[in-house]
């Protein structure tokens, strides 16, 4: 028994032809598709007291970040920086406090908030301004 190569037609020549061709064309719109990427979305946020007294508190109150998602905020003070963190409400929102403590009066204090949650991160940030204790 010899096995043998089937007979080609013209019909089928094209036909493979055509599949080839179409299997090119599709073939790089398949690789070439990104990935998912991580969704960025903008939070709110806003300090309970924006002129707190050194040596007193103040609170973060972070909102419009997802469900149980993890807080991180940081206060960019004149020659440190100090991290909170917090899991949100069921709401999407949190409230970190922060102790003043002797922070320069007068000169703004940078909060910067990141919120995560599985593959989205939101961003946001605020500042507040010491002022000197009485």
């Amino acid at each position: 028994m010899s096995l043998t190569t089937p007979a080609r037609t013209k019909t089928g020549s094209k036909l493979m032809a055509l599949t080839l061709a179409v299997g090119l064309l599709a073939g790089p719109i398949a690789v070439d598709a990104a990935p998912a990427e991580a969704a960025t979305k903008k939070c709110a946020v806003k300090m309970s007291n924006s002129k707190p007294r050194q040596y007193s508190n103040t609170w973060v109150n972070v909102s419009k970040v997802g469900s149980k998602a993890k807080v991180e905020t940081l206060a960019h003070y004149k020659t440190t920086k100090t991290p909170k963190w917090a899991t949100a409400s069921k709401k999407g929102k949190a409230s970190l406090k922060y102790y003043i403590s002797g922070a320069t009066p007068g000169k703004a204090v940078k909060v910067t908030v990141t919120a995560k949650k599985g593959k989205t991160t939101w961003k946001c940030s605020t500042s507040f301004k010491p002022v000197k204790k009485r």
